[in-house]
């Protein structure tokens, strides 16, 4: 009987490290831009890695462009923006997870770009 307890407990500490070891490094990215009045434009790092430019026209400060896609533990992610109008604002993020990883803010400055950008972290 205790050797059949002993060779279960060991069955299943190789099955946890197994289970462990085997764990999903898909991440949910999401972009978000946001508080803009007027045009601006966007370029971001898409799930294959590849630049993406938009020109997104919103509805207001309240309108908010979003992109979502799975990517890998160690992927880079980017997202930058500029507007044209002094009046406009801009908030760029990437969340993580549904969770705010990275965020910058820019009001009134049409000479700078507005970039965010880092490394999908490692999930522990």
């Amino acid at each position: 009987m205790m050797k059949l307890l002993t060779n279960t407990i060991f069955a299943l500490s190789i099955l946890m490290l197994f289970t462990s070891c085997s764990r999903n490094t898909q991440i949910n990215v999401e972009y978000e831009a946001s508080m803009a009045v007027s045009e601006y434009n966007l370029s971001y790092l898409d799930e294959s890695g590849e630049v993406i430019n938009v020109r997104v026209n919103p509805d207001g400060a309240d309108d908010v462009w979003r992109c979502s896609f799975m990517a890998e533990e160690g992927n880079m992610v980017y997202i930058s923006g500029k507007y044209t109008d002094p009046n406009s604002a801009l908030r760029l993020s990437i969340k993580i997870d549904g969770k705010i990883y990275k965020s910058g803010y820019s009001k009134g400055d049409t000479l700078k770009y507005l970039v965010v950008s880092g490394v999908v972290p490692y999930e522990e």
